[in-house]
């Protein structure tokens, strides 16, 4: 099979096997935690800048982040949630800035650090995806973050499910419902 630490410094995903593999390694030797942050920061800080309006202190709060990821790694359990684990604290960060900052970044804004640039400049000329972002920024806090976590951040249910004390399941079907919604504010606004 190899070495998990080359294959996962190769690979854009880890297998829940790799990843459990490089846990136990990262916990007895720091230096080994590479292949975990390269797995996750992309989706952490794409995240922080949907919470965030600073690229600066989005890419802050992504280190922030993995520098504690770091520190509390020997005390981390493995029970294969660890995106549950690491967003987390990046949810614990953002709420920090948050309280201190007092705002949140707009989806073009998110979308702008990580889109393709025709396809955003496509989507920024469209009033109806314009309303779209109108209405999800209504939603209250908790619906914006499962939002969040799902579409920005790129989380599974299972992660969001065990990162909200939920079941998977119970996620699915909140964001199914919070989704339906939506789509029924947007005909509605364009009846």
């Amino acid at each position: 099979m190899g070495d998990p630490f080359a294959r996962a410094v190769a690979a854009q995903t880890l297998s829940p096997e790799d990843e459990a593999e490089l846990i136990r390694a990262a916990q007895s030797n720091p230096a080994r935690f590479r292949p975990l942050y390269l797995q996750w920061v992309t989706p952490v800080y794409k995240y922080l800048i949907a919470r965030l309006r600073d690229p600066l202190e989005a890419e802050d709060l992504t280190s922030q982040v993995f520098l504690t990821a770091c520190e509390q790694l020997p005390r981390y359990k493995h029970r294969a949630r660890f995106a549950a684990w690491l967003f987390t604290i990046a949810r614990n960060k953002a709420r920090d800035y948050y309280r201190t900052a007092g705002r949140s970044a707009s989806l073009d804004e998110a979308e702008a650090h990580g889109a393709d640039p025709d396809l955003l400049a496509q989507a920024i000329q469209s009033d109806e995806i314009q309303r779209l972002e109108r209405t999800i920024r209504a939603l209250p806090e908790a619906e914006l973050d499962l939002v969040r976590l799902r579409f920005t951040a790129g989380l599974s249910y299972g992660d969001i499910g065990a990162l909200l004390g939920k079941r998977e399941d119970a996620v699915r079907k909140q964001l199914a419902r919070l989704l339906t919604r939506l789509q029924t504010q947007m005909e509605d606004a364009d009846a």
